[in-house]
C-alpha cells in the first residue's frame, strides 16, 4: 500500500512522507509527466524551470528514450487546456539527461514574454525570445542566431583563416558566470556573452570576442551592437 502511495505521489511531483501515522506530500523539483495527456505522457516530461508565472505556460521535452525520433521536439505548451503553442525552432532539441545541456526560462512579471535557453557544453546553445498575444505565441526570435548573423562575416574575413569550431557551428558562445541573454525592463534583452571558436585554448588560430547588446522586443532588432577581443 505504501509503495502504491508513493507511485502516485511520484507520478504527479510530490514525494511522499510518513511519521508516525501522519503522511505528508511534499513538492518535489523533478521534471515528471504529470498533467500532460496521455499520447504526450509517454514521451515527454515537463520542464518546470521553464514555467510562466500563472503556470500555465511551460516547455515540455523528449524522454531518453523517445529522444532519437524523428519526431522528437522541444514544444511550448499550455497546460490548462493543454494545447500546443509552438515547437522550439532548435537543430538539437533538449532531451532527458542530456550530458552538459539543460533548459530554462525567464518570464517578464506580466507573462507578455520569456527567454527559453537551451545550455550546451560551454554556454548557450539557443535563447528563444517568446512574445506572446492573447494566450497564443506571437513571435519566436533566435537571438544568438541574430547575433551570429553579424558576426558571421568578421569571422569569415578573419586572417589568418579562421578554423571552424565543429562541422555545425563556425563558432560557438561561451558563458563562464551570469546569463547571456537577460531582459532590461519590459522593452529590451541585454545581450553579453562571448564568442569563440575556441573553448580549450588548443587552437592555432583563436577567434575570440565579447558580445555586447540590446534587442528592442516591439521592433524586432538590435538598438546598439558591440564587440571586443576577448583574452585566452
Amino acid at each position: 500500500m505504501i509503495a502504491r502511495l508513493r507511485m502516485v505521489a511520484l507520478l504527479l511531483g510530490f514525494t511522499l512522507s510518513v511519521a508516525g501515522n501522519t503522511w505528508a506530500a511534499e513538492e518535489t523539483e523533478e521534471d515528471s509527466a504529470a498533467g500532460l495527456p496521455d499520447n504526450y505522457a509517454k514521451n515527454y516530461l515537463v520542464a518546470r524551470s521553464t514555467m510562466s508565472p500563472d503556470k500555465n505556460f511551460v516547455v515540455i521535452y523528449p524522454t531518453v528514450d523517445f529522444s532519437d525520433s524523428k519526431e522528437a521536439k522541444d514544444f511550448l505548451v499550455a497546460l490548462k487546456p493543454f494545447r500546443i503553442l509552438a515547437p522550439l525552432p532548435t537543430k538539437f532539441p533538449y532531451f532527458q539527461h542530456e550530458s552538459h545541456g539543460g533548459i530554462g526560462a525567464d518570464w517578464l512579471n506580466d507573462g507578455s514574454a520569456t527567454l527559453i535557453t537551451l545550455e550546451s557544453k560551454w554556454g548557450p546553445g539557443d535563447v528563444f525570445l517568446v512574445e506572446f498575444s492573447g494566450g497564443a505565441v506571437k513571435r519566436i526570435t533566435s537571438l544568438l542566431d541574430k547575433v551570429s548573423e553579424w558576426l558571421r562575416p568578421k569571422f569569415r574575413a578573419a586572417k589568418p583563416k579562421q578554423e571552424a569550431y565543429n562541422d555545425n557551428y563556425d563558432f560557438i558562445f561561451e558563458q563562464e558566470e551570469g546569463k547571456a541573454c537577460s531582459f532590461e525592463g519590459n522593452r529590451l534583452v541585454k545581450i553579453d556573452t562571448k564568442a569563440t571558436n575556441d573553448p580549450k585554448g588548443m587552437s592555432k588560430h583563436p577567434w575570440r570576442f565579447l558580445v555586447k547588446a540590446e534587442w528592442d522586443i516591439a521592433q524586432a532588432k538590435f538598438t546598439s551592437q558591440k564587440i571586443a577581443p576577448a583574452g585566452p
